[in-house]
């Protein structure tokens, strides 16, 4: 049985990045201070992480849609950025 951990490594980001957008965000201040909220750090430390080690695993096992997919999850403090200055 072939372990395809790209797909619930990406399936776990997305979550991730859902529940961080839904999350208050003064609600985690007393651990990340007043600076970084849920959806930053999200954005710029977990999703980037999770696309790299899941690039790897889609790169090992030759599925390349989710290699694609989990580049998108590298660049998605960018996307958030993008989304977040043409909403205001």
């Amino acid at each position: 049985m072939k372990k395809r951990l790209e797909i619930y490594i990406f399936l776990f980001a997305i979550i991730i990045l859902i529940i961080s957008i839904i999350v208050p965000y003064d609600s985690m201040e007393f651990i990340f201070g007043k600076g970084l909220r849920p959806l930053g750090f999200t954005s710029l430390y977990l999703c980037p992480i999770c696309g790299i080690i899941g690039s790897i695993f889609s790169v090992k096992n030759k599925n390349y849609v989710f290699l694609f997919l989990n580049i998108l999850l590298i660049f998605t403090f960018f996307f958030t950025n993008i989304i977040g200055y043409m909403i205001y």
